[in-house]
């Protein structure tokens, strides 16, 4: 009886180890830029993606950000908020209403956990919002949710409605 019980759960765990293989796999090769005033908050998310085989972009501030998010395309943006020249909240706004990066799922990684915030920063367009400091296992988890509701949008834009298919 013990060990019946002992193997389900074993199994389970592995189960659950699978998972988050199969999760990293899936980051392999994607191409994130991350945007944060603080060298320090940089280099740490920057270790995050690469130890999942994700490839980074970085930017100091909103401007920069802005700039290379236009110039690089990347397939997704991790923006704090509290930045010079341009802040984290007017980078989303433009980025989520210039064409080219309009489809690009942004997630707000902010050291302020106030709700007023996270609302803001939806409205403005971002997809999500994570609060600093960010553990891997959720930023992973997080990003890999936000890209899947980004690719069923866009599918679902893809398709021919029930009008155009009779």
């Amino acid at each position: 009886m013990k060990n019946s019980l002992f193997q389900r759960l074993f199994n389970r765990q592995d189960e659950t180890a699978q998972s988050h293989i199969t999760d990293f796999s899936r980051l392999e090769g994607l191409k994130v830029l991350v945007v944060d005033d603080s060298r320090t908050q940089l280099y740490a998310i920057e270790r995050m993606l690469k130890s999942v085989g994700v490839n980074t972009l970085l930017a100091e501030n909103g401007k920069q950000g802005i700039l290379m998010a236009r110039h690089k395309l990347p397939d997704l943006v991790l923006m704090d908020i509290v930045m010079p020249e341009i802040n984290g909240f007017q980078a989303t706004r433009y980025l989520s209403r210039l064409p080219e990066t309009q489809h690009t799922p942004i997630i707000i990684i902010s050291g302020s956990d106030q709700e007023s915030d996270k609302a803001w920063g939806l409205k403005l367009g971002a997809r999500d919002y994570l609060s600093k400091p960010v553990r891997k296992d959720l930023l992973v988890n997080k990003i890999c949710q936000v890209l899947a509701e980004a690719e069923s949008s866009v599918s679902q834009l893809n398709q021919p409605s029930m009008v155009e298919a009779v």
